[in-house]
């Protein structure tokens, strides 16, 4: 799959022009979705066992969320972080380019905006969501994606997919869907990114972003939809 250089060109010129506007699209939407939710979301996430790691970044990049959990995690940069900061993340948003990454020969992903690098730190880690706070538990065969991650507990607490799947299912009955290409299923969970130009633009235009830029930048989500991987309309 091909990145559409042009759209993504658009899109940076657009943030150019009208990036308060988008900001304030932004915090308007999940200001307006309220608190519905959020209470069943964090105590969701609750019960998953705690981790630790050595904060080394590898596993830090873009990740499928459901748009539960993205309204969560504005809903607190709203309370947390100064308006200028908040400016910066929507401007950060657009340049997806600066965020795309090469890990090996031929296999990319793209950071996740949340990382600071220079800080080892996730900026929204008591907000993040389930594909960051599952990666690396101890699951039913013995083995975790990361040798680095840690339980803070003892005895290590088996994770089963059962168990994640019924935690999850709660989550889906909150969150919106879309159908990423045609003759495909709706699912819920898409890239940060995708959920903030579903707020800003509109669905329409943010599943062609999705399919002509956020797909292409990914190998993972390249996999995912390689059969759609013709011109896109």
């Amino acid at each position: 799959m091909q990145i559409n250089t042009d759209l993504l060109q658009k899109l940076n010129a657009a943030a150019t022009r009208n990036i308060d506007s988008y900001l304030q699209k932004m915090l308007t939407a999940s200001a307006e979705h309220g608190n519905f939710g959020m209470q069943m979301l964090d105590h969701l996430h609750e019960q998953l066992p705690r981790t630790s790691c050595d904060d080394c970044g590898k596993c830090c990049n873009s990740v499928s969320i459901f748009s539960l959990e993205y309204h969560r995690v504005i809903r607190e940069i709203m309370i947390t972080w100064k308006p200028e900061r908040l400016r910066r993340l929507v401007q950060a948003i657009f340049r997806l380019e600066l965020r795309q990454t090469e890990i090996g020969k031929d296999e990319r992903r793209r950071r996740c905006i949340f990382r600071d690098d220079e800080t080892r730190v996730c900026l929204v880690h008591p907000v993040r969501p389930f594909a960051c706070r599952i990666f690396g538990l101890l699951k039913s065969d013995g083995k975790r994606e990361c040798d680095r991650v840690k339980d803070l507990r003892t005895p290590e607490t088996i994770i089963t997919e059962d168990y994640l799947i019924s935690l999850q299912e709660k989550v889906l009955e909150n969150s919106e869907s879309y159908q990423p290409f045609p003759g495909e299923e709706e699912i819920h969970f898409f890239p940060f990114e995708f959920w903030f130009f579903r707020h800003i633009f509109s669905p329409e235009r943010s599943l062609q972003i999705y399919r002509e830029i956020l797909v292409p930048m990914s190998s993972p989500l390249t996999r995912l939809w390689h059969k759609h991987a013709g011109p896109t309309t």
